[in-house]
């Protein structure tokens, strides 16, 4: 058993405090290769799917009282050499490092968890998020990816950084659920699709066949595209279906994250 104890940290000086605080900052993540996580779920969901990620949970002296059996859980698992530190704060300064304006008062460090990606050839079912903007969209098709059974989401180079604290909450801890793979280039990750003998759907307003009349293919991947843009034409060139939603209303199209949760759903009944 290690001998580690939870730390008390009060000062923004303290290295752990200011590294913490960089990773609000996608240059540092990305220099790190770690992330924040916040709030009871987040970190919950951390810990029971990939404990090994986590560099450090903090807690504010409210969260320690209000959520007392967790914090005597991640204390355990520290002891436990399962959890690398613990750390306790004054409740003002985690509102500093929070990257919520009313945070729960609990946060963990994570190394990032996403693989290289020629893992998809591992793969059966997979969800492309081409160059998406909005990070609130994009926790929502990771969610929904989850939700429906699938394997994992690719994002291309230009979609809003999946390690944004905004996508990370609105992924609801699905990020831990499902392999993640990022910034593919798009031609390689054609190759990639085509050589392990992928069927491409692509999401589209103009597309030739509705959702409901599509036999799902073996090993497929659908591809969402940008909120205004729609998806890239490299994708539209090598797409094996072109999929559209039937509406019977006067909207035109529908939001991003809203389309990709009908066509996930469709296919997984198939």
């Amino acid at each position: 058993m290690s001998t580690k104890k939870v730390e008390f940290i009060s000062s923004r000086e303290n290295e752990c405090i200011k590294r913490v605080k960089k990773l609000h900052d996608k240059k540092y993540r990305e220099e790190f290769r770690s992330f924040i996580i916040e709030g009871l779920k987040l970190v919950k969901e951390a810990i029971d799917y990939q404990i090994e990620c986590i560099n450090l949970v903090i807690f504010s002296q409210q969260a320690k009282d209000r959520y007392q059996e967790f914090y005597w859980e991640c204390k355990r698992l520290l002891e436990d050499g399962k959890i690398k530190r613990v750390i306790e704060v004054p409740d003002k300064l985690f509102e500093y490092i929070a990257t919520t304006s009313t945070p729960q008062g609990i946060l963990a460090e994570c190394n990032f968890v996403d693989k290289d990606i020629n893992f998809i050839k591992n793969l059966k079912r997979v969800v492309v998020a081409d160059k998406l903007q909005d990070p609130g969209n994009l926790g929502t098709l990771i969610r929904c990816a989850d939700a429906f059974g699938f394997d994992a989401v690719v994002t291309t180079k230009g979609t809003v950084d999946i390690y944004n604290p905004k996508t990370i909450r609105a992924t609801m801890g699905s990020l831990f659920h499902l392999q993640i793979m990022r910034e593919a280039e798009e031609g390689k990750l054609i190759k990639i699709l085509k050589d392990n003998s992928f069927a491409v759907y692509v999401a589209t307003p103009y597309g030739d066949i509705e959702i409901s009349k599509v036999v799902p293919d073996k090993k497929f991947c659908v591809v969402i595209g940008n909120e205004s843009e729609g998806v890239s034409d490299s994708f539209a060139k090598v797409a094996a279906r072109k999929i559209k939603i039937p509406m019977a209303g006067k909207a035109e199209s529908l939001n991003a994250a809203v389309a990709a949760s009908v066509v996930l759903y469709e296919l997984r009944k198939r």
